[in-house]
């Protein structure tokens, strides 16, 4: 089989990894980490990789390393068949499952967190100098002026208290758990280090590809928010009725 995988670069580690071990053809392209904070533009660049995928005629199957990502995925349309995670975002997938990820995370479902990819693909151990290209902020600083702008927003973001380091063994380099827990420490934030795995990415690319874990596009169907833990989306259904 023949797979175009399409996802974050947060996964490249990962997703070169898993590509170059699979039992099959893996093709991948990723988009920069924090494209997510203009799902629009976001979706727009993901439908026409898979579109342009779906021309090339050699491809069996498309697989995002998306979930939800700030609702980007809502309205994808696949135009071949597309496997996506059922997740929210990235932090899952890191976890391995999401059994593990709720068991760490669901008692706080918007903790900071980092991961080697994250850390490596980051301008900043917290978003300090990402906000400021979102459109968000931009949308705050033509109101109001850069420096009210930033004003605003640090009163909105307070730096965090709190954080966590996933650690997947095998794929951490360097020293970027020690780093991001250094970095943390300077703005008073502690870090809680736990252990991920690379089983649910490992099955994204290589199936099997259970409803459970992940939901099946056929050509022509597209992506519903449902928003809870358990689906998070399915298969928009009011095209057939």
């Amino acid at each position: 089989m023949r797979i175009k995988l399409i996802g974050c670069d947060v996964f490249a580690r990962l997703a070169y990894s898993e590509a170059a071990a699979s039992q099959h053809i893996v093709d991948v392209e990723l988009f920069p980490l924090l494209a997510h904070n203009d799902p629009q533009r976001l979706k727009g660049r993901v439908q026409a990789t898979l579109d342009r995928a779906a021309s090339q005629g050699h491809y069996d199957k498309a697989v995002l390393a998306y979930g939800l990502c700030g609702n980007a995925a809502v309205g994808l349309s696949a135009s071949l068949p597309t496997i996506i995670p059922r997740m929210h975002d990235c932090c899952a997938m890191f976890m391995g499952s999401k059994e593990r990820y709720l068991q760490v995370f669901g008692h706080r479902l918007s903790a900071r967190w980092s991961s080697c990819g994250y850390y490596e693909r980051c301008a900043a151990p917290y978003d300090v100098q990402d906000y400021q290209t979102s459109p968000a902020f931009l949308e705050l600083a033509a109101r109001y002026g850069m420096k009210n702008a930033e004003y605003v927003w640090q009163t909105l973001h307070p730096h965090p208290k709190e954080a966590v380091y996933i650690k997947i063994d095998g794929f951490e380099r360097g020293d970027s758990c020690e780093r991001y827990i250094a970095q943390m420490a300077e703005i008073g934030c502690a870090v809680e280090t736990v252990s991920g795995d690379n089983g649910w990415f490992k099955r994204l690319v290589n199936g099997p590809w259970c409803e459970k874990e992940f939901l099946e596009l056929l050509p022509g169907d597209s992506i519903v928010p449902v928003y809870d833990m358990e689906e998070v989306f399915r298969k928009d259904e009011s095209s057939f009725l």
